[in-house]
């Protein structure tokens, strides 16, 4: 079984009332063309089936199938068939039950519990009926997240073992593409697609979109380094803060990723450079001096496919104004261009983060540095108030867009990576075959940067600021940093399981912008100090 792509059952909520229509959602790899569930009620002795359905695979290209099925929807078991049951209308009476997933449906002539005896059992999970709700359980009533995402379909791991998130990073998403479809149906076969239309990008935008919305945290343990061994990870969980969710949420966990890893790829010119690439594609022209005018596509080329659907799919994209004004909204950092907002147009501006968090990053290796030092005791407790002082700022931005702005954003710049990724783009941009880029589409936009004259910082650099800063970030947001109960442990503890992202991000950020984080914490506005040292080197040039 892939480890990207599980077969999965969850009921939509753990508590249901009587009166409630019981629902629950089916997610199936492409392998399994027909499931069975099953409703176990838990007696004293054993469990038994009280309510089963079956379902064949529906038609359709998407190899993985996703269904939401009422438990109106069961069937009755014969000693020789399965038939409809005549009563729609089943309900449970209060008590725990267990929801069991199966691959195929019986055969035949075949009873229901011969079925189960013998069937592959795929996932199952637990759920109750009580008059009285759980608090915080979804009930239908409108809350401050209201329903879960379809995340919660993501396949848990056996009890006692930790659950780690994948890095929602474009190496990921390339790897989820090569499961989701599956031998026959591979994504870089142009045959497997229609040789016109925007099919193949559509088909691309949905499964951007799944992959981004399956990262989510529960604990903090899913926001350490994949590098954390598991034992030390055992050890310090105490250590960590637990994760702060809204009053009265709907759910148990909140989306794993952060709107900065946009911000710095836009800063890297991720955006611009498929723009450019676009405007030439339709026979635009931007004004100055046109690099790509010899840029053209085979109509039989996957490629062409892309660029098409691409461009048919803009009225529906995030536009750049939208994601700079919440910028300024969460982080408070700025664009610089013609398309973004005047700052009169901006009515919340998060003006303290970027000086909270330079000053935990600035005091985390200054912690280090005593660490290293046998002869001096080191303190963490100034680092655990950089961070309270951070994840306070952070959560008053954690209103309105947030979450949703990030997945969206997420899964437009997936896009974006994987049309730039194309081999057919390398043909005509070019680039350093010897430059040892670790993701496909980085050398594009480091050619389209030497092609047009924009800043000769590597992509690599803003790569590294994305990914990291997002991992520093979503830590310091979700981590409960203003419990009285947090405080310089805690601090010591984030410090050490983050050392060297905190390390490769002041690097990083060095390389960019010039400015050493270990040195001062500097409040300088990164598009500021970008946009400085773009002007020195052309002066230069």
């Amino acid at each position: 079984m892939s480890k990207d792509r599980h077969n999965a059952i969850r009921p939509t909520s753990q508590v249901f009332t009587p009166e409630e229509d019981v629902l629950f959602e089916v997610a199936l790899e492409s392998s399994v063309s027909a499931f069975t569930w099953a409703v176990l009620h838990e007696g004293a002795d054993e469990a038994t089936a009280v309510a089963v359905g079956w379902k064949p695979r529906s038609g359709g290209r998407k190899p993985a199938a996703e269904h939401t099925i009422s438990l109106g929807s069961a069937v009755e078991w014969d000693e020789r068939y399965v038939h409809e049951h005549e009563d729609d209308d089943v309900h449970l009476d209060e008590g725990e039950y267990r929801l069991v997933l199966y691959a195929g449906r019986p055969g035949s002539g075949e009873t229901g519990s011969a079925f189960i005896e013998h069937a592959e059992e795929l996932d199952q999970d637990a759920f109750a009926v009580s008059t009285h709700p759980a608090a915080g359980s979804d009930t239908g009533h409108d809350g401050d997240i209201g329903q879960p995402l379809r995340v919660a379909l993501v396949r848990e791991g056996p009890t006692g073992q930790v659950e780690r998130s994948s890095p929602v990073t474009y190496a990921e998403f390339r790897r989820f593409l090569e499961a989701d479809w599956g031998p026959g149906e591979a994504y870089d076969d142009a045959n497997a697609w229609p040789a016109f239309g925007g099919r193949p990008y559509q088909a691309l935008r949905r499964a951007a979109r799944d992959f981004v919305s399956r990262s989510k945290v529960t604990s903090f343990g899913d926001l350490v380094p994949p590098g954390y061994e598991e034992h030390k990870l055992e050890e310090t969980a105490a250590q960590f803060p637990g994760i702060l969710l809204p009053r009265d949420a709907g759910t148990a966990y909140l989306p794993g990723v952060e709107l900065i890893w946009n911000y710095w790829l836009e800063e890297g010119m991720l955006v611009q450079t498929l723009n450019v690439i676009l405007a030439r594609f339709q026979n635009r022209r931007i004004p100055g001096r046109d690099p790509l005018a010899r840029f053209d596509v085979t109509p039989l080329l996957p490629l062409r496919n892309r660029l098409w659907g691409y461009a048919e799919d803009e009225l529906h994209r995030l536009t750049v104004r939208r994601r700079a004004v919440e910028y300024e909204y969460e982080y408070g950092f700025s664009l610089i261009g013609r398309a973004v907002p005047r700052p009169h147009v901006v009515v919340e501006r998060r003006n303290g983060f970027l000086a909270t968090f330079h000053q935990v990053l600035f005091l985390a290796h200054r912690y280090f540095k005593e660490l290293d030092d046998l002869t001096v005791q080191a303190d963490a407790f100034p680092l655990y108030r950089a961070l309270r002082d951070c994840h306070i700022v952070l959560s008053q931005g954690t209103q309105n867009q947030y979450g949703e702005m990030a997945v969206a954003a997420r899964a437009e710049f997936l896009v974006m990576q994987s049309i730039l990724a194309e081999p057919q783009m390398r043909e005509f941009l070019g680039g350093r075959p010897m430059t040892p880029y670790p993701e496909a589409w980085m050398d594009r936009v480091d050619s389209m940067k030497s092609i047009q004259g924009w800043t000769d910082t590597s992509i690599m650099h803003f790569n590294d600021l994305a990914t990291i800063g997002e991992q520093l970030v979503l830590t310091i947001r979700l981590g409960n940093w203003a419990d009285p109960g947090v405080g310089g442990i805690e601090a010591a503890t984030w410090a050490q399981a983050f050392r060297y992202g905190i390390q490769k991000y002041a690097a990083a950020y060095r390389s960019a912008t010039g400015v050493d984080l270990a040195q001062e914490p500097s409040t300088e506005m990164p598009s500021t100090l970008l946009a400085r040292r773009l002007a020195g080197a052309r002066i230069r040039a």
